[in-house]
């Protein structure tokens, strides 16, 4: 797959904006969830080539070789959004959830339920400031409210297995 650089130097005329419009999301409310069809499709979302500590080249190997330290493994991915540098997770920076449906897709519909719920309890922390002491049970029923919302979501989309 062709890095950022090379999407620019090929499709001519083309901005990476309109190719990060290409990559389905959803307003979710307080966060925006990303459907990409790859693990690259986050940082063309976000116009980046890197991003928490990730990149888009690590992001395109075919395979994830720790030892090496080549490669990335992104099955699912909750953070702020890149251009929130003063990480409030509000608009216009609202934080993401991102499912990388190559990969998802992959996985039979509890493995797939039990992603989208590890994604939303991120999602539950991030948005309660990281602080969730006294607050555990209304966090975990949040990350179970939202999941159902996302998988629900992705059903009526045909993109989870039903």
């Amino acid at each position: 797959m062709a890095n950022l650089i090379d999407i620019q130097k090929s499709k001519k005329g083309t901005s990476l904006i309109s190719i990060a419009n290409k990559v389905k999301h959803y307003d979710m409310g307080k966060y925006l969830l990303i459907v990409g069809k790859d693990a690259t499709d986050i940082f063309k979302y976000y116009n980046v080539k890197q991003m928490h500590g990730l990149n888009i080249k690590d992001a395109q190997a075919e395979e994830v070789d720790k030892t090496k330290g080549n490669g990335v493994y992104i099955y699912g991915l909750t953070n702020y959004d890149p251009a929130d540098k003063k990480l409030t997770a509000k608009a216009p920076y609202k934080p993401f959830v991102f499912l990388n449906m190559g990969t998802f897709r992959k996985y039979s519909p509890s493995e797939q339920a039990t992603a989208v719920m590890h994604e939303t309890m991120h999602m539950s922390i991030l948005l309660s400031n990281w602080n969730i002491k006294d607050k555990e049970e209304e966090s975990i029923g949040k990350a179970e409210e939202e999941a159902n919302k996302i998988i629900a979501k992705l059903k009526g989309l045909n993109l989870l297995k039903k």
